[in-house]
């Protein structure tokens, strides 16, 4: 375990108690709340969101929220990787108000982070009001790799902007086009790149055979691309034309002419290291564990450096503590 007066391994510079060790002392809920406190607390959100006019599965989420605001709690991790025992507890018990056939959906959106060629899957959670998300907790990788990740400042560098990457496409993507006027095509492009960019991080995580997750993640690299061009208002035959079409690199430097803040030139270097989409169905033999994890990465940046052309959310910006990107290269 990292002693918390050590530096952190995030790389801040501050040390792990006044850092990441903050957070995570801060999203574990200690409570002195009771069952049948919490159960009658729900039952009284379960009356409010009935009033409102919410459904079952709508008011199996808000429930949590509104029952544990009667106990002082604005915010927390609703759902996925990180949540508070108290806010498990509080979904074990608000389970026992539905019948067991209305579910609820989980996280936001699932990325991938490589450590050495071991794939880790990383989590944008659904979380609920202004919270924290410590992704060095919330890691499946053991205390002993944790250490030896955090002794490897290439790796580390690596896991910090991923980390950034998909919280940042993974919360953006539903809010594509905050405080603009764009075309809504844009937020049914990006859309169908959270879909495919899932896909790809659920098929490496899980699947002996990599060639599913570079084909989802070079086609959700596309959509990503593609988005901000519809969202920018360029029309679908040109988006499908030969000129376009398939050719990311075409695509992204269109998208930079219409984004002054878009890092063009380090998007066109990833890009650059892809396998054609086509060529990589029928002729290409299938890339390494490594390569197939530097594509995954590679496209998880792309889709977030377009969704935050196009939203409010940006880890690195709104976080002085972190550094400046160094990946990919």
């Amino acid at each position: 375990m990292i002693s918390r007066n050590h530096p952190c391994p995030c790389g801040s510079g501050k040390r792990y108690k006044r850092c990441h060790g903050a957070v995570a002392a801060v999203s574990q809920i200690h409570d002195g709340v009771s069952d049948e406190a919490l159960i009658e607390a729900l039952k009284r959100a379960d009356d409010e969101g009935l009033r409102l006019g919410e459904d079952p599965p709508a008011r199996s989420l808000d429930n949590i929220g509104r029952a544990l605001r009667e106990f002082g709690y604005d915010s927390f991790v609703l759902m996925g990787r990180g949540t508070p025992p108290l806010v498990e507890r509080a979904h074990k018990l608000n389970d026992m108000l539905f019948v067991p056939n209305e579910l609820r959906v989980g996280g936001v959106h699932l990325g991938v982070f490589m450590f050495r060629d071991m794939f880790c899957r990383l989590y944008a959670p659904l979380a609920y009001g202004r919270c924290r998300i410590d992704f060095w907790q919330m890691l499946d990788l053991s205390d002993f790799q944790k250490q030896w990740l955090a002794n490897d400042p290439e790796a580390l560098a690596r896991f910090v902007d991923q980390a950034m990457d998909v919280l940042d496409f993974g919360y953006g993507w539903q809010e594509f086009g905050y405080g603009r006027t764009t075309d809504p095509r844009g937020k049914d492009f990006i859309w169908r790149a959270h879909v495919q960019l899932e896909a790809a991080s659920a098929t490496a995580t899980t699947a002996y055979d990599f060639r599913g997750t570079i084909q989802s993640a070079l086609l959700g690299t596309e959509l990503a691309l593609k988005a901000g061009l519809a969202a920018e208002g360029v029309d679908d035959t040109e988006l499908r034309s030969k000129k376009i079409g398939h050719n990311l690199e075409a695509a992204a430097t269109k998208l930079g002419g219409f984004c002054s803040g878009f890092d063009l030139d380090r998007v066109v270097r990833v890009v650059r290291m892809f396998p054609d989409f086509v060529a990589s169905r029928y002729e290409l033999p299938a890339p390494s564990r490594v390569e197939t994890g530097g594509i995954l990465m590679g496209a998880q940046y792309v889709a977030s450096e377009v969704t935050r052309q196009f939203s409010d959310r940006d880890c690195r910006r709104d976080d002085l503590g972190i550094g400046p990107r160094k990946y990919p290269t």
